[in-house]
């Protein structure tokens, strides 16, 4: 039988559909300033038209921080979102214009490029060339990586440099107005006469021999506004007595900090500081400031307690976690215990304690704060500076939007009446309610920008406090109260600091 052959024509199976890779692209820009905005907007369409009519790649997200520092990957909510997405698998790229958009920390670039390495997600700097799906660029990117933190550094220093000579021709603008004065409009101090009738007045009345607290109670008396806001208090009324601005005086670099470093300290002669006379107009004269300031000293030194006070140092400061006080029992050895116990209702079982437990341990933590002072005080202050600074900042920007948003009212209205659109009558009416809606919105701006907390000068009062005194003077000096809970006592001091020792 003949052999047969039949053949059999080629097939092309369909094709199963590619996926496509899913792209995240990542820009930055470290400042809000107009032409950064160009930049910012610029780097967004790039990636944009780059991914538009691709066909393997999607573009799936933009993840843009706008006027922040490259220099620490978790202060910026952008970036920390982009991580998010890629450990929750929702990414399989990354594309950047360049590793200095990315980060200018050689240690953080790197701990995130290996984590998203792990993740399967490949990341891409176009300037540079580098792609990690290459093995190889590891080393390269460590090179370009530290080449763009000595940029991030050396922009640092010319900053710094730039402040600081700002700070020494006296050009440099005080960022927080201090009350008495208002800014013009060219940013200059000026005197708010109102208000310096007020600081003025704060000084005769120290110099007649009124006491800081008593000061204080007669302006609450007569309903003056603080400089907060809320009532006055001998804080407030000590820091205008101390501040060198009211002689028209200014000093510049209270505080320091080092390039990458994790925390501010107060300038105690590690870095320059400058003090600039006659920098602004002065409400007080230098004469008159003197005198307060060696009253304020004297003061200080009468203040010291005296022995038969020290022995009742705690008196009236301990209460129990159930709300209700301690008090001292006389005895062969004196103790104290919560006055809730003689409660038959409800009696308080809470700790008994004898007074040298807890002069022990006020004397321990006190030991405990002077060595650690600069660890935990500082940085707690300049924390309070950079928050107050920030929600200034914002209300006034919020403010500030109101405001704008009246003035397009007023104008839309002036508008109308001018072509006919509304009757004359009424006009007049709605522009008397939008002048006043204005006064009203540009008051609280006023009032915001001349807001100063008391945190931060009670917090700093401890800073000094614990360096100079003795424990005993420090219970008077910045001990609010401690608080009892079983055999833990809370040491809750001005500032609204508190800390916890065992009895």
């Amino acid at each position: 039988m003949a052999r047969k052959m039949t053949v059999i024509a080629p097939t092309i199976a369909p094709q199963r559909k590619q996926k496509k890779i899913r792209i995240a692209a990542y820009c930055r820009v470290s400042t809000n300033a107009s032409d950064q905005q160009h930049s910012f907007n610029a780097q967004k369409m790039h990636f944009m038209m780059l991914y538009a009519h691709s066909t393997d790649c999607e573009l799936v997200e933009i993840y843009a921080d706008m006027g922040v520092s490259g220099t620490k990957t978790v202060i910026r909510p952008e970036f920390q979102r982009m991580l998010d997405d890629a450990r929750c698998g929702k990414i399989d790229r990354v594309v950047c214009k360049s590793i200095s958009r990315f980060a200018r920390n050689t240690k953080d670039c790197l701990v995130v490029l290996r984590e998203l390495k792990k993740l399967n997600v490949t990341v891409a700097f176009e300037k540079e060339g580098i792609d990690t799906a290459r093995v190889s660029d590891e080393i390269m990117i460590t090179i370009m990586e530290g080449l763009a933190q000595e940029e991030a550094s050396s922009i640092s220093r010319n900053v710094r440099w730039s402040l600081r000579n700002r700070m020494a021709d006296g050009t440099l603008k005080v960022a927080r107005v201090p009350y008495g004065y208002v800014k013009d409009e060219n940013r200059n101090l000026v005197i708010d006469e109102p208000k310096a009738a007020i600081v003025r007045r704060i000084f005769e009345l120290y110099l007649g021999g009124t006491g800081l607290r008593k000061i204080a109670v007669i302006f609450n008396e007569e309903h003056i506004p603080s400089p907060t806001g809320k009532l006055w208090n001998n804080i407030t009324v000590k820091k205008i007595l101390k501040q060198e601005k009211y002689i028209g005086d200014i000093r510049w670099q209270k505080t320091y900090s080092v390039f990458m470093g994790e925390k501010w300290k107060i300038n105690r002669g590690e870095a320059d500081s400058f003090y600039i006379e006659n920098a602004h107009p002065a409400i007080i004269d230098r004469e008159t400031f003197y005198i307060a300031q060696q009253i304020r000293e004297e003061a200080t030194e009468k203040a010291k307690p005296k022995l038969e006070a020290e022995k009742e140092l705690f008196q009236g400061k301990i209460k129990c976690i159930c709300g209700r006080s301690y008090y001292r029992v006389k005895a062969k050895t004196d103790y104290w215990q919560c006055i809730g116990r003689s409660d038959l209702g409800s009696p308080c079982k809470n700790y008994i304690f004898y007074t040298h437990e807890i002069e022990s341990a006020w004397e321990r933590f006190c030991i405990k704060l002077r060595r650690h002072a600069d660890e935990i005080l500082t940085p707690v202050l300049i924390q309070l500076e950079m928050m107050e600074n920030a929600v200034k900042g914002a209300e006034i920007e919020n403010l500030q939007a109101q405001a704008d948003e009246i003035r397009q009212r007023r104008y839309m209205l002036c508008k109308l009446c001018t072509e006919g659109c509304i009757e004359r009558e009424k006009f007049l009416i709605a522009e008397n309610e939008l002048d006043a809606e204005l006064q009203a919105v540009t008051a609280q701006i006023e009032k915001v920008s001349n807001f100063a907390d008391d945190t931060d000068e009670q917090v700093e009062t401890v800073y000094k406090a614990v360096s100079t005194m003795p424990p005993e003077r420090l219970v008077n000096a910045i001990l609010e109260y401690a608080e009892i809970d079983g055999k833990n006592v809370i040491f809750h001091l001005i500032g609204g600091l508190y800390f916890r020792e065992e009895l």
